[in-house]
């Protein structure tokens, strides 16, 4: 049931189709390009024959592990990932995507806020694409993420309304960060983060709150597209490392009334779950400014780039607006 990767082709000229795509406002290093975006949507992500029968058990029925035992087991797995340390910022550029306001599942539910039924969700696609004068767009950077439906993380879904994400295309051929000559590689991070605002069914309002933060670390990625490594690196990486480090909880639905189709009453329900996803890009020329940190695949993973690590790593900048984006970035020195 797992997604195949796309691979992308070694010369990345491709036409990128997207809906909601948005021109960015950039610094002046920037200008020449623009920063895309969207939400890739279907009515069903997870269809009734995809998802396998369990049986539930009451309390006392079956001993030792049970479904909620195995999710706090499930807790405990930790997970080592590299980061680059935003403080060696002449040696790095930073750009961020955001998009707002999306709803992740295709119709209300009776049933509760966390009625996995009806995800729409399928993952986002984010690219920087030149914007030269004259001369057609050419795609420098292009990265996709996609929701994981491989049979264990469905029943991870469905027991314990939480998702994962995975990458299925990347490839880049230009930086944001100035290279010095010699420099043929160049190394990525991508901290990506689920928020949404909703109210519960006793009033309780919750604003922009982060329910779920993944980080994908990429290292010693090719720039040349003649380089004999190029095709190989970009075809083979979603292949041997899909799995992005994190989880996110299902977005929560806010309780809501709707007025019966039949019997014209008004009933309680739960909405189509807001959210957004803001995505921070990292780059890096330096491989001696790449550190690593434990995140925990728990819900300890929602504070990472809050309060203990931001005194180590410092905040990293994100998007706003509906579909928005910005960058900041230094070069190297020569």
């Amino acid at each position: 049931m797992s997604r195949k990767p796309i691979l992308l082709p070694a010369s990345m000229l491709i036409a990128i189709m997207i809906s909601q795509a948005v021109c960015f406002s950039q610094n002046k290093t920037a200008a020449a390009e623009k920063l895309q975006m969207s939400i890739d949507t279907s009515e069903d992500v997870l269809p009734p024959q995809m998802i396998r029968s369990q049986k539930g058990y009451a309390a006392g029925e079956t001993p030792g592990r049970g479904i909620v035992t195995s999710f706090l087991i499930n807790k405990g797995i930790q997970g080592i990932q590299s980061l680059i340390d935003n403080r060696k910022k002449k040696y790095s550029s930073d750009y961020s995507f955001a998009i707002k306001d999306e709803s992740f599942y295709g119709h209300l539910s009776t049933d509760g806020p966390f009625d996995p039924t009806g995800i729409r969700f399928k993952g986002f696609t984010v690219a920087r694409v030149s914007r030269k004068e004259n001369k057609t767009a050419d795609t420098l950077f292009i990265a996709r993420f996609s929701i994981d439906t491989s049979e264990s993380r469905i029943r991870e879904i469905m027991n314990n309304g939480i998702f994962r994400l995975r990458l299925d295309t990347f490839a880049i051929k230009s930086s944001r960060v100035r290279l010095p000559k010699h420099v043929k590689e160049l190394n990525l991070d991508f901290e990506i983060s689920f928020v949404s605002s909703y109210i519960t069914g006793n009033g309780q309002i919750s604003s922009d709150v982060t329910v779920g933060k993944f980080l994908y670390s990429i290292r010693n990625a090719p720039l040349d597209p003649n380089d004999s490594s190029y095709d190989k690196f970009y075809n083979s990486i979603a292949k041997k490392r899909p799995e992005c480090t994190g989880q996110s909880f299902l977005i929560p639905r806010s309780a809501g009334y709707y007025k019966d189709e039949d019997t014209r009453a008004i009933r309680q329900c739960w909405g189509q779950g807001l959210y957004s996803v803001k995505v921070s890009v990292k780059e890096c020329s330096r491989n001696s400014f790449i550190d690593k940190v434990i995140i925990y695949s728990s819900g300890d993973i929602l504070s990472v780039g809050n309060s203990s690590l931001q005194k180590k790593y410092g905040s990293s900048s994100s998007g706003g607006g509906k579909s928005s984006g910005g960058s900041k970035s230094t070069g190297t020195k020569k």
